[in-house]
């Protein structure tokens, strides 16, 4: 089992409000009366949803809002993935480390919501258009069981699914989640099914009601909410507080306005095991606390009492009652588990009495480390500020929680905090030689195809682990868990909190990841930069690790004498003579005087609107050697777009790529580059091509060749090219002769091939784009990841000329995804293709493809 290293020290301390997920990462606070207000709302009954979608956007946040904040139910939002195969358009992140994005953006609109979140183990391997194709990638038992976990753990009384698990849901991973949600809904409460679940004590659960989302229809309601309720304390309606939750997905471009007034949310009742005729949410359902609790029973009345009181003093009193019945119920281990009696959906009420009591003493807790990043064996030295804010003495049973064996120590047994006093105390934490680095469980080892892999030990479902070191306080009526974080002065911002994270004692990175060769390339420069995590000094060599026949490459000496010290090295690697094609793996090592090895290196996003997230890489680049020949090019401009790392795939193969600015949009001499390529979403991001696309089009019309890469519906619909096209529509199923058949399923947005094995034709095999200066041939379209190309023109102007034609399987072929035009003197290209995601993956044949279309300049239009 992973373990932690434990200090108990009884003192006089105690605890500001406490996530039961997410990193408190804020200066300590009560949160005052509107925390208290909130808390109070979650006490004296048992209400609870679960709601279920496939993506972080498909959430329901009004709904999750007035679930929590209005009828002060236990909510939560289980996603089947992360949103890993989404875009970014807030930073150049995708895969992996948009996941992490995109759930620290869940975390940080549950924050607002106040519901949970929850996750299966699927991985978002991006979009499909059918059920089948998703089952593909998620097998279907594994993703099923996944949801019926969290089921029976969460233990709903409701369960909302956003989606049917039909066509009509579009997407077929929305398809996934609707199935999934009415499959669980049937099976979680039978004992025979997944038996393997009741070994972790997750015993079989039938929620009593099954509703789905009518947003997409919204005339199948039959029940309606009003989510425009206003809010008393907080001063805002429901719905406001949900948008500002949606506006948290930022890297998706779900900015909301916060609009006054009735909002009405659309469910519809599909299946009710109540038998009653009631119309209401939880209509036939028994959500009286001692149903669900029966040691809870004489703490209600209590409870009701302090929910009725109108100042902070009564409240206190009437809750002080229930500590007697909150100690019998509320028993939990000094490492912050549950005891064996103790079911994990019984928490919620532990949780919010805790957080009440402390609120309404008005006991305040900090823990801050003197370093956001420590090397294992390191020691981490914590200080303990508690503040007794109340008017009577306050005693508190300590502890803490970090990375190492397993300990207890103990300290003074009566030590109290007087009325209105804050005490201090200072520990010494070692960290374990052998404490994990910084990375989420879920990224710990490989996936398997689309799925991650958790361990035994892992927290199944949850967002993240709950993040080491951790203080914990406990006293009458109250156990609440806040992080320990390392904080420091910014003189713009203030006071800026950050995690502490276990990083090696040699941070290695090697760039760049990934390359694309010619079969007789000339040296190629790698660099390898190391950052030193210890306080003292480490002295070694740093070297690249090459395939068997190459030739060796000399190590470097480095030492690293202060912490975060960053030093830069340089190799050149000659591959050999008649180099094959195929993929090679380059390593970069960093051995210590020791012989200690690291070869991982710690990445991070880190953004204003969420919490920091790391996670580790090991070192190593990939090579994928290829034929590759390209036009002459003195010079190609480049405008970066959204999550765009194109222009450093091609600067890797030898395009003279030079980014163009506001500045040189605006007035620069655009006449002296041979090319002018636009960037993936680049008329969403820029604001200054937006302005001066005239400057652009005048550049084609003089001779230029403009590269526009895919683009979303404001390059469309604000007609930004140089004869018209348009994107939309619905695919065409073809029936069983082949031919075009009825358009099935909702509308789409735009026409795409999802099906990166698709073929591919070339309409004219004789054009120049399909020979010049690479013979593009079948093996090109091998290995291309996620999808072949989006936001395929849908209809074009006769000024256009199609390239290509593909379809995904069962669909009639789509020829808007290369568009080649004529414009005065010059060449105007619209493509769809995917190269942002096949480029910086060292997809060869995108890059053949890619020279292909440089060469154009040179040219007639084939």
């Amino acid at each position: 089992m992973r373990c932690f290293w434990l200090l108990g020290l009884t003192i006089g301390a105690m605890t500001g409000l406490a996530g039961r997920v997410l990193a408190q990462l804020e200066p300590p606070s009560t949160g005052g009366i509107v925390a208290l207000e909130q808390e109070l709302r979650m006490l004296g009954h048992n209400k609870r949803v679960l709601v279920i979608g496939a993506h972080p956007d498909d959430e329901d946040t009004e709904l999750l809002t007035l679930l929590v904040r209005g009828m002060g139910a236990e909510a939560a939002y289980l996603s089947l993935n992360r949103g890993e195969g989404g875009q970014n358009l807030i930073g150049s992140e995708l895969g992996e480390g948009l996941g992490l994005i995109r759930t620290e953006e869940l975390l940080a609109a549950r924050r607002l919501d106040g519901a949970h979140q929850y996750f299966t183990r699927a991985y978002d391997f991006g979009y499909s258009k059918t059920l089948e194709e998703t089952w593909r990638f998620w097998p279907r038992d594994s993703v099923l069981k996944d949801v019926v976990r969290i089921v029976r753990e969460f233990r709903p009384q409701v369960i909302v699914s956003i989606f049917s698990g039909t066509p009509r849901d579009g997407h077929g991973q929305h398809q996934a989640a609707g199935w999934a949600a009415r499959e669980a809904f049937r099976v979680s409460g039978d004992s025979t099914a997944f038996p393997e679940l009741g070994l972790e004590r997750l015993t079989a659960w039938a929620a009593s009601k099954l509703y789905q989302s009518t947003r997409f229809d919204s005339a199948a309601t039959t029940l309606t909410l009003d989510g425009g309720q206003l809010d008393d304390v907080v001063g805002q309606s429901y719905h406001q507080i949900a948008m500002r939750g949606r506006s948290m997905h930022k890297s998706q471009d779900m900015g909301q306005l916060q609009r006054m007034g009735p909002s009405a949310i659309r469910l519809r009742l599909v299946e009710d095991r109540t038998r009653t005729t009631g119309d209401g949410l939880f209509s036939g359902i028994d959500t009286t606390l001692a149903s669900a609790v029966p040691t809870l029973r004489t703490a209600a009345a209590a409870i009701d009492s302090a929910k009725a009181s109108s100042n902070i003093a009564a409240i206190r009193r009437h809750l002080d009652w229930a500590i007697a019945a909150y100690n019998r119920h509320c028993r939990v281990r000094p490492d912050g588990g549950l005891d064996d009696d103790l079911e994990s959906h019984d928490v919620g009420f532990c949780d919010h009495f805790s957080k009440a009591e402390a609120i309404s003493h008005g006991l305040v807790f900090d823990a801050v480390a003197d370093d956001d990043r420590v090397v294992p064996g390191d020691t981490l030295t914590v200080t303990i500020s508690a503040w007794n804010g109340s008017d009577s003495a306050q005693l508190v049973l300590f502890s803490v929680a970090s990375p190492g064996p397993h300990i207890l120590v103990s300290g003074e047994t009566d030590n109290r905090i007087p009325a209105r006093a804050i005490a201090s105390l200072v520990i010494k934490l070692p960290v374990s030689e052998n404490a994990e680095l910084a990375s989420p469980y879920f990224l710990r080892q490989p996936r398997q195809g689309a799925m991650y892999r958790w361990g035994t030990d892992d927290p199944e479902g949850e967002p993240f682990e709950k993040a080491l070191p951790r203080a914990s306080f406990e006293g009458d009526g109250f156990r609440i868990s806040r992080d320990i974080v390392f904080r420091k002065n910014d003189q713009a911002r203030g006071e800026v909190r950050l995690p502490v994270e276990i990083v090696p004692r040699i941070d290695v990175k090697l760039d760049p990841a990934n390359e694309v060769w010619s079969t007789s390339p000339g040296p190629h420069d790698f660099t390898v930069t190391l950052t030193h995590g210890g306080k003292d000094s480490t002295a070694g060599s740093v070297g690249l690790e090459v395939p068997a026949g190459w030739p060796a490459v000399t190590s470097q000496r480095f030492e690293l004498d202060a912490e975060d010290e960053r030093q830069t090295f340089h190799f050149s690697i000659r591959p050999p003579a008649g180099l094959r094609p195929g993929k090679y793996e380059i390593r970069a090592v960093a051995t210590d005087a020791r012989g200690n090895r690291y070869d991982q290196g710690v990445f991070t996003v880190d953004y204003p609107h969420i919490r920091p997230r790391s996670w580790t890489q090991v070192s190593v680049a990939t090579i994928s050697v290829a034929p590759l020949d390209m036009a002459r090019l003195k010079r190609v401009g480049y405008i970066r777009g959204a999550a765009d790392m194109v222009p450093e795939a091609l600067t890797s193969v030898g395009v003279p790529i030079e980014l163009i600015d506001h500045t040189m949009l605006e007035r620069g001499d655009l006449s002296g580059f041979d090319a002018i390529v636009v960037g993936s979403r680049a008329y969403e991001t820029d604001s200054a091509l937006v302005e001066n696309n005239g400057r652009l089009l005048a550049y084609a019309r003089n001779g230029g060749l403009v590269i526009i890469q895919y683009q979303q519906q404001p390059f469309f619909r604000g007609n930004f090219a140089p004869f018209p096209m348009t994107v939309g529509g619905q695919p065409l199923v073809l029936d069983s002769t082949g031919t075009n058949g009825a358009r099935v399923g909702p509308p789409v947005s735009h026409d795409r091939v999802t099906d990166e094995t698709a073929p591919v034709r070339f309409l004219d095999p004789q054009s120049a784009i399909a020979n010049r200066p690479n013979h593009i041939g079948p093996e090109d379209w091998n290995g291309w990841v996620q999808e072949r190309g989006l936001y395929f023109a849908h209809t074009w102007d006769d000024q256009y000329h199609p390239v290509l034609e593909m379809a995904d399987p069962g669909e009639a072929p789509l020829r808007g995804g290369l568009l080649i035009a004529k414009v005065g003197k010059g060449t105007y290209v619209y493509t769809g293709l995917a190269f942002f995601r096949e480029l910086p993956a060292g997809v060869p044949g995108a890059f053949r493809l890619f020279a292909n279309l440089l060469a154009l300049g040179e040219g007639a239009v084939p």
